[in-house]
């Protein structure tokens, strides 16, 4: 435990006493107590002890005992005394006065500006050694004093504040307990509806709108709104003094009464948001007590809640409270509706390209296949596997091999329409579901992304290709999922039989257009 340091200053405009003092000190003071170390300070006018005890206070130094004569040239001892009494309350303050000045010492003692008084001369050095180490101790008793106190106090508010917070919480969670139990939804969009249909009437507010935190993007997007019809999306730079960035920065409620009056924001759409408002933010798992976590990715929901046409306005410590319940009802819920969401994908998503697995690939097929029957529509699939993948494993290891696997992903992902199907078919197999185009369009497209692939650097300065092969799934002519499969297999096998980096086409393909017969493909 370091050392404390104690200042102790003694004032006197005779030179001669302060030497006096000092010997009765270096004599019988001792210095070094109970991991403490005493500090001498021998000041021979008023306003050097008032810099001095000004630069110790600064530092937050422990000032324990000051010593002053009354009778000085340039101020009085009391007037120092009085001076310096709110910087050192707690010092213990020694006034020497002759017998012709003792009603000043009256009076600074019942001003409460003086501990003790002493009588000059001093007759007896040692005794004034024991007085000031006294003193010492009675500043060290009213230090631990003023703590214990303090802590008490705290205690004490504390309790209170519970309580009351009990209280208060007590009659809003009765009118929020039954809402409560319609938001165990684990859908987002369902959460999102009910917090802007249901949570402004606890406010009487009539507009709701919900923004949630875009970390990507560095902004925040309105998810929801009662009053706006387009959502629409603003940088956070530019909404630095709105209310809503305010309380998502500061994670504060904010409760403005009065709009027209409030100087201290600048409002996005403050026609709409009537007389008064109130904005609740919400960030749940920023710590460890309400960490989202999927597989160690740490999942965070930050946004804020506005209010607006707020009529008849409750008492703030309601608004506050009730405001604090539905941050976590908003925050949770969302986090909840979020975590089931990823958690969901994560079973239909391969984690390591962010593609569709291969069982729900199947599932797809099965699915594409009912409804080209339905529709007579035929469908492409195309089998994509990266040329010499084992050899590139083989030389640079597995987490090289997992990069070019993630970056490939990304080019799939990037090179698909909206209608398409991607998948990880296996180790670095891939398959692709391709719909709503004629063979020539679809091989072109395959031949595209395969140049691409070609063009780009991958880690470790590698250059890799793909082979690819592609089938087409015939209605009405007997066609299976398995069929299917293993055109497309076959096709991409003579792909790399004729020297890889290629895209060849199934034999049964009409490479001009679909087939017109109903030609039996089941063997």
């Amino acid at each position: 435990m370091p050392a404390i340091d104690y200042h102790l200053i003694f004032v006197d405009d005779d030179q001669d006493y302060l030497l006096f003092i000092d010997a009765a000190m270096s004599a019988k003071l001792t210095r070094e107590k109970n991991s403490s170390r005493l500090k001498l300070h021998y000041l021979s006018s008023a306003p050097e002890a008032f810099a001095l005890i000004h630069e110790l206070n600064g530092k937050n130094e422990k000032i324990a005992v000051i010593v002053t004569d009354q009778k000085m040239s340039d101020m009085t001892g009391i007037e120092l005394l009085e001076q310096t009494n709110t910087l050192i309350p707690k010092a213990f303050k020694v006034l020497l006065t002759a017998y012709g000045t003792l009603e000043s010492a009256k009076y600074a003692i019942n001003n409460n500006l003086l501990d003790q008084y002493i009588t000059k001369p001093i007759e007896d050095p040692d005794n004034f050694a024991v007085l000031i180490n006294n003193a010492l101790n009675v500043y060290r008793s009213r230090e631990e004093k003023d703590k214990a106190e303090e802590e008490v106090k705290n205690y004490i508010l504390e309790l209170e504040e519970k309580n009351q917070k009990i209280k208060i919480m007590h009659r809003a969670t009765e009118k929020i307990a039954h809402l409560a139990q319609g938001f165990k939804k684990l859908d987002l969009e369902a959460v999102f509806g009910l917090i802007i249909e249901k949570l402004p009437d606890l406010f009487n507010a009539q507009y709701a709108s919900l923004f949630l935190l875009n970390k990507e993007n560095n902004s925040l997007d309105m998810v929801r709104s009662n009053f706006l019809n387009e959502a629409y999306r603003k940088p956070m730079e530019n909404l630095s003094a709105t209310p809503m960035m305010v309380a998502l920065r500061e994670n504060r409620i904010i409760v403005i009464p009065d709009i027209k009056r409030s100087d201290s924001f600048t409002f996005l759409g403050k026609e709409s948001l009537g007389d008064a408002c109130i904005i609740i933010p919400f960030a749940i798992g920023n710590d460890e007590n309400t960490t989202g976590d999927i597989l160690g990715n740490t999942v965070e929901i930050r946004g804020v809640l506005n209010l607006g046409r707020i009529e008849n306005m409750e008492s703030e410590d309601i608004v506050f409270y009730s405001a604090s319940l539905i941050q976590n009802l908003m925050g949770i819920n969302i986090l909840n509706a979020n975590l089931y969401q990823k958690t969901t994908r994560m079973a239909l998503i391969d984690g390591l390209t962010g593609l569709y697995n291969k069982q729900v690939f199947q599932e797809f097929l099965s699915k594409d296949r009912e409804f080209s029957e339905r529709s007579s529509v035929p469908f492409y699939l195309a089998l994509l596997d990266i040329d010499d993948f084992k050899k590139i494993n083989d030389t640079y290891g597995h987490l090289v091999g997992d990069e070019i696997l993630k970056k490939l992903g990304a080019i799939f992902l990037r090179s698909a329409r909206k209608s398409d199907i991607i998948a990880r078919f296996g180790g670095e197999e891939f398959a692709w579901i391709i719909h709503n185009c004629q063979a020539e369009e679809c091989f072109n497209g395959l031949e595209r992304v395969r140049n691409e692939i070609c063009s780009i650097i991958f880690p470790q300065s590698i250059s890799l290709s793909v082979s690819i092969g592609l089938s087409q799934y015939f209605p009405n002519s007997h066609d299976s999922i398995e069929n299917l499969i293993n055109r497309a297999d076959v096709a991409m096998y003579e792909a790399k039989a004729a020297g890889k980096n290629r895209t060849i086409m199934s034999r049964e393909i009409d490479f001009l257009g679909c087939r017109s017969d109903n030609t039996n493909l089941s063997n």
